[in-house]
């Protein structure tokens, strides 16, 4: 048993990998401009909606039908969600941050908390539950709230199943209002910014750590 638990946040911290990347990412794909001009209005125009979404409101299905996005001919009408959960599924994280996760992993209990959709826990990432061995997946989809609106309802089962309490949990995060959130509740957060800047935070935070050797790997 650890006396510590260290949540790491996904978006933006573990990983910039965003939904349907094989597509957006590919200019010569024949939905590459729909669904990036979709994929805009979505995240920038209805916020609340994907709010939603991220709480298990609304399903992956009923996104993907209000992005009005029409297939090409010979496409499968599910087309858009199996690549949905084949982006989730096979995506990669930063390899410093990996490296951090593989040090803090020998002193400390660690978890992925996200605010993130059901795609996020019908497909989790391989690399979460293969070479990073988390030992919790938390995500708002299944929770039924996001992070910063109760951090006792997100974080506190996990933490009470392992026997800790908010004082014994540090979360790492882009977002600075959630961590300000988690240390109202009772815990440590640090503001995440770029590996360098979290390795030194993580030596002060957890003095275990300090002899504790992580590649200085640039960010990517």
């Amino acid at each position: 048993m650890f006396p510590i638990f260290v949540f790491f946040d996904w978006h933006n911290t573990l990983s910039t990998t965003p939904f349907w990347d094989s597509i957006l990412g590919n200019e010569r794909h024949p939905l590459a401009r729909r669904l990036n001009v979709a994929v805009e209005d979505l995240f920038r125009g209805r916020k609340e909606f994907v709010c939603a979404w991220m709480r298990g409101q609304v399903t992956d299905e009923q996104v993907i039908e209000t992005l009005n996005v029409r297939l090409p001919r010979g496409y499968k009408d599910d087309y858009l969600l199996r690549e949905l959960l084949r982006g989730c599924r096979n995506t990669k994280i930063d390899p410093a941050m990996a490296d951090i996760v593989r040090a803090v992993r020998d002193r400390a209990f660690v978890a992925v908390a996200s605010d993130n959709m059901p795609c996020f826990v019908d497909a989790p990432p391989r690399v979460l539950t293969g070479d990073l061995r988390m030992d919790e997946l938390i995500i708002s989809s299944s929770v039924g709230v996001l992070k910063k609106e109760s951090p006792d309802r997100f974080f506190g089962p996990t933490l009470e199943r392992f026997g800790l309490t908010p004082a014994d949990a540090v979360l790492i995060d882009d977002c600075a209002d959630t961590c300000r959130i988690f240390r109202a509740w009772g815990g440590s957060a640090y503001h995440y910014t770029e590996p360098g800047r979290l390795r030194a935070d993580l030596a002060q935070l957890l003095p275990e750590l300090a002899g504790v050797s992580i590649k200085a790997m640039p960010s990517v």
